[in-house]
């Protein structure tokens, strides 16, 4: 990934492969018409930073992909499914709403550009929509199935209907073997759409492993971290004892029975790990188990 620029707090990053089109595009004469796709994959991901912003979500770095960006959250409060469904569908709104403003609107710009800019957007737009991650929709699907099966197989289901959507991607591609450039430019597409659905498939693992090691890498570098206590019953939600967590701080909850006995103590990785198995409507009883 290659930074691009830091605004109010989030990084933009861009991804390889889409400098590696650029400079295929450049040098098939396209060099324009792919920086107008740029523009409009970058206004893409600002709708969602803005969204995100919106909902209370601390971005840290935004990746532009072929299909769109990645976002990485600060916390992992941020996987509260009502939030990422509006943030999810932000991205396509907006590039759905570009897409009826260059049509509409005269905007000075010759046919050929203003054509453009509508199929570009529009294709953002409906391709993001499809519910496979890595696109908008998959991240929308997760939002709706996290409650009842969790994060982490939520992630897995959305996962395999993007390499489900890229093999048969790959499958049109070879059956119009006929028109060579069609045939490779389809398979190459699947082939990188397949890449981005097993990274997302693993990203929450990832994303878990990387939050708990800054702090094990806090601990070891200052020896020592302060830990934020909190004393809970059994039925309360995960989600409202992650919105405690600070990345200096290490969260240990105290469980309480009705006597107001200790019944129970957790960490903060067991508290995740739980999070991401059980769903955000889990309460503190079903990690028991």
């Amino acid at each position: 990934m290659i930074p691009l620029a830091r605004l109010a707090g989030t990084i933009y990053r861009i991804h390889w492969l889409v400098l590696a089109l650029i400079g295929l595009g450049v040098y098939l004469g396209q060099g324009r018409l792919l920086l107008l796709l740029m523009a409009a994959l970058f206004l893409h991901e600002m709708a969602h930073v803005i969204a995100a912003r919106a909902l209370g979500i601390k971005m840290t770095a935004v990746e532009l992909t072929p299909f769109g960006g990645q976002a990485y959250i600060e916390d992992f409060t941020g996987l509260e499914p009502d939030k990422e469904f509006f943030m999810s569908l932000a991205g396509p709104l907006a590039s759905l709403s570009l897409a009826a403003f260059f049509y509409s609107v005269p905007t000075g710009m010759d046919t050929e550009t203003s054509l453009w800019l509508v199929r570009c957007n529009l294709f953002l737009g409906l391709f993001n929509l499809l519910p496979a991650l890595p696109m908008d929709g998959g991240r929308v699907l997760r939002s709706w199935l996290s409650p009842l099966m969790g994060f982490k197989r939520a992630t897995r289901l959305a996962a395999f209907m993007g390499m489900a959507c890229a093999l048969a991607i790959i499958g049109h591609g070879f059956y119009y073997a006929q028109e060579t450039v069609l045939m490779a430019q389809e398979i190459m597409a699947g082939l990188i759409l397949f890449w981005f659905a097993v990274r997302e498939s693993r990203f929450l693992a990832y994303s878990f492993m990387r939050y708990l090691i800054h702090k094990k890498s806090e601990l070891n570098r200052l020896g020592l971290l302060e830990s934020r206590q909190l004393v809970s019953s059994w039925n309360t939600p995960l989600s409202s004892l992650l919105k405690d967590t600070r990345p200096k701080h290490y969260l240990i909850v105290v469980v309480l029975d009705d006597s107001h006995h200790v019944d129970g103590v957790y960490t903060e990785a067991e508290i995740i790990e739980c999070f991401m198995e059980r769903g955000p409507a889990a309460t503190l009883r079903e990690c028991r188990f």
